[in-house]
């Protein structure tokens, strides 16, 4: 997709948008190759699908629809998502720069398969299947319950990486992270230093961070594709 991206200087800058430092609590590194931090141990997980209306305000950066997709699809991608993720932006002013831009977002992320967790998941399915038969349906076969290897790394993002994340992101990640990352259990690593955004401007250095994440395992020769 292609990206467009426009600076403006907005007047709503005005309103508190603490130039802040914003310490995000989530995952792994979103270089042009993320990088992982050492071998972590392995666990069980299941994938668990999400849904979410984001809609980003922007102080300075702004977005087309297609570059708003595009970078939130890359996001995700780094941090785990399933490669299905769907992330889909109402174009209220044409295809050209949003001004207040709202994405509709359906993605799955891998999840420790916790008994609590598959418990919910098991119940969930039998309450499908049983809409499924009332409505005559053939339910399919349900894998929300399907167990597979994940191991939580560390993905980096940082400004300046060309086609993909650079310091004029700073407010996107800076709302992505609360509203969306966190929720997806994404946290921010302890090492991590944080986003600094000023309205109006680029500032170099503004988006150097780490986030930790579950991610699923790499497939070795013989094993089955993932979903």
């Amino acid at each position: 997709m292609t990206r467009c991206r426009l600076r403006i200087g907005a007047a709503v800058a005005s309103l508190a948008f603490a130039a802040a430092s914003v310490q995000p609590a989530v995952a792994q590194t979103a270089a042009d190759a993320p990088a992982v931090a050492g071998s972590a141990p392995t666990v069980n997980a299941v994938w668990v699908e999400h849904e979410f209306m984001f809609t980003y305000f922007g102080f300075g950066t702004y977005y087309s629809c297609l570059g708003l997709e595009s970078k939130i699809e890359y996001i995700l991608k780094q941090v785990g998502a399933r490669k299905d993720l769907r992330v889909r932006v109402s174009c209220i002013e044409g295809e050209g720069i949003q001004q207040i831009p709202t994405a509709r977002i359906r993605v799955a992320v891998p999840a420790e398969a916790t008994p609590e967790l598959l418990a919910k998941l098991a119940g969930d399915q039998s309450k499908r299947e049983l809409v499924s038969r009332v409505q005559g349906k053939d339910a399919g076969v349900d894998v929300a319950t399907a167990q597979f290897p994940a191991e939580r790394r560390v993905v980096e993002f940082v400004g300046r990486r060309r086609d993909h994340i650079d310091d004029g992101d700073c407010e996107l990640l800076h709302q992505l992270v609360p509203q969306v990352l966190e929720p997806l259990g994404v946290r921010m690593a302890k090492d991590s230093a944080r986003l600094t955004c000023v309205p109006r401007q680029v500032q170099i250095g503004a988006v150097n961070i780490r986030l930790e994440t579950l991610q699923q395992k790499p497939e070795t020769a013989g094993t089955p594709p993932g979903p």
